[in-house]
């Protein structure tokens, strides 16, 4: 059955654990581009040479804090627990989170 809305007229299978699948999904969104874009460019690139692809966009972490009261503001809305137990709770999840990044 064939493809006729395709641009590439070759389809090439690989399989893949999930896991390497999830890692590859995560590195494309990383760099903005879909999978499929990004193992195109592997796959085509020259042996021992960087695949041209986007590089990684940084994250942006706003200073301040407008995100911990906005963290506190959506917990308060759900849960019953003051403010003044939660801003140590909330900012030590959001530092941890940095540390990953």
């Amino acid at each position: 059955m064939p493809d006729c809305n395709r641009t590439y007229p070759i389809r090439v299978d690989v399989r893949l654990t999930e896991a390497e699948r999830d890692a590859l999904n995560v590195e494309a969104m990383q760099r903005g581009i879909p999978r499929q874009e990004l193992l195109r460019a592997r796959v085509l690139s020259e042996a021992n040479q960087p695949a041209p692809v986007p590089e990684i966009k940084k994250k942006h972490f706003s200073k301040g804090r407008a995100g911990i009261d906005r963290a506190i503001a959506a917990v308060n809305r759900r849960y019953d627990i003051p403010s003044k137990q939660l801003e140590p709770l909330i900012c030590t999840v959001i530092c941890a989170l940095n540390e990953k990044a």
